[in-house]
């Protein structure tokens, strides 16, 4: 049974590093703006008033990070980078221009611990009716500035992290009759490296920016199933995290694996949780689990120096927090 207990962790400094858990941290959403955005046209004003401070409040979380001890190993963010980011139709036109891509570079040169980023459909900026929109630029945009891939595989130590795509299957492709922008999908050729990768038999996590819940069923006819079919063939898997709503969800047992979506720090800095593995892969905790404020975009303050635990002495919380 997955362990999902919020606890105090007893490593330190001092602690050799082949004998403490292997830590990794976990955050979503960050949506970074650039100066060409206008302000405010999104969806009601919890996310008219967060949009304009994502870049703040993502450098929030890096220094609040870059001081946790011990530290993490590695840090997953679980999509939508940036917002409203494709302002130019080639990559040299993005060259030396102040954008939401160059501001993300920046906030993130700022960790000092290894990132892996998934993409998510706001870093596409995709549309069914717009043809001209193409996968390449976003994945040129998302190496140059991000140094990332479109989808990629982070082993450590015994464990496996899929970070996957959920924006390169046929939901996604303007010929394809089945394109939905509202729904992710992985495609033929990552949902056959995901179960390949699966099928190893190492103890895993995959992440993807869309959650079962948002993406196609049978997205593929010639037998590649689709994600969710894949994930509940690994006994393997110990849990799916998510990001796209905003909100924190538990799925508990409503799926075959464990799901959970993963608030984003566009509204509240504290929005990310530590989580400490068994590095010979036989367990894990987040250690912050009961941080989150559920079902809502914000967490509360935790602290983080030496021990995992709620922060009484911080202020009343001050993100963006609604349901």
């Amino acid at each position: 049974m997955l362990l999902l207990l919020a606890c105090t962790s007893s490593s330190s400094e001092s602690t050799p590093k082949e004998e403490s858990p292997l830590r990794v941290a976990i955050l979503s959403d960050t949506h970074v703006i650039g100066p060409q955005y206008t302000c405010c046209s999104e969806n009601g004003d919890l996310d008219n008033s967060s949009i304009m401070r994502t870049q703040e409040r993502l450098e929030d979380t890096i220094a609040t990070l870059n001081a946790v001890n011990p530290r993490p190993e590695a840090v997953f963010v679980l999509g939508d980078i940036v917002h409203d980011a494709h302002v130019f139709a080639t990559l040299e036109e993005y060259e030396g221009q102040d954008t939401a891509w160059s501001r993300a570079e920046a906030a993130f040169a700022k960790l000092e611990i290894p990132l892996y980023l998934a993409l998510g459909n706001h870093d596409y900026d995709f549309s069914c009716d717009d043809p001209n929109e193409p996968h390449a630029l976003t994945h040129q945009l998302a190496e140059r500035y991000l140094k990332t891939q479109p989808y990629q595989r982070v082993d450590l130590e015994s464990w496996s992290f899929f970070v996957g795509n959920s924006q390169l299957g046929p939901t996604f492709d303007h010929a394809d009759p089945r394109c939905d922008g509202g729904t992710g999908s992985f495609g033929a050729e990552q949902l056959a490296w995901l179960r390949d990768g699966l099928a190893e038999g190492r103890p895993s996590i995959v992440m993807s920016h869309h959650y079962p819940l948002v993406m196609a069923k049978d997205e593929d006819h010639d037998g590649a199933g689709d994600f969710e079919t894949v994930m509940a063939e690994a006994p393997n898997l110990k849990v799916a995290l998510s990001g796209h709503s905003h909100r924190w969800i538990d799925f508990g047992v409503g799926y075959p694996f464990r799901n959970i979506l993963v608030g984003g720090t566009r509204y509240d800095s504290d929005n990310f949780w530590i989580v400490e593995l068994q590095r010979d892969g036989s367990d894990f905790e987040i250690l912050d689990f009961d941080k989150p404020e559920w079902y809502t975009t914000c967490s509360n303050t935790w602290s983080y120096d030496g021990t995992v635990e709620e922060d009484p002495s911080h202020p009343a919380e001050t993100g963006d927090c609604g349901f």
